[in-house]
């Protein structure tokens, strides 16, 4: 089979049958049956430049952390001429973070419709510290306890990973630093 990241082709032609058919049966269905196109590619690859007005299936499987670029991916089969139906299928696995980008995207474009219809809206920044901090939820029963008499001073060695990274980003842009 042709096809992949090397190749740079990602077309293909698939043709099935069950192996429970036998003998004349099997002929009929193999003459009625049509070869499914399947094109596989990355939403940033395909969410630029590329009209497809014979897909009826887009299928999202994992969430992205920019939501415009998926709605542009989307929309490449919903184009003048299209005449047939189209359906978008989102695979998310649930507790991990593919839930956790999906759940923030939604709240984030709920946040934007609302912020644009008033008079003060501006836009903000891409992610908050608290954006980063739901991506990577930390039970409380997962951490262990802390000693009061310890000095952290300034650093970030005692906070989780991804709190740590939020609150440097966060720094960073406080600070003006690029």
């Amino acid at each position: 089979m042709k096809g992949g990241r090397k190749s740079q082709l990602a077309l293909c032609q698939f043709k099935g049958l069950a192996s429970s058919i036998n003998g004349e049966k099997a002929k009929k269905a193999v003459s009625k049956m049509r070869p499914v196109q399947v094109l596989l590619m990355l939403i940033q690859h395909g969410a630029n430049g590329l009209n497809l007005l014979e897909a009826q299936h887009v299928i999202l499987l994992e969430p992205l952390l920019n939501p415009s670029a998926e709605a542009q991916a989307i929309s490449r089969i919903h184009r003048v001429g299209q005449d047939k139906s189209t359906f978008i299928h989102r695979f998310i696995v649930k507790k991990t973070i593919e839930d956790s980008i999906y759940k923030m995207n939604r709240g984030r474009a709920v946040c934007s419709t609302i912020n644009r219809k008033s008079k003060n809206f501006k836009d903000e920044l891409a992610l908050t510290l608290k954006d980063v901090e739901s991506l990577f939820p930390v039970a409380a029963s997962d951490q262990p306890p802390e000693e009061d008499d310890k000095d952290h001073g300034d650093t970030l060695r005692s906070l989780p990973p991804s709190l740590a990274a939020g609150l440097a980003a966060q720094m960073r842009v406080i600070n003006g630093a690029t």
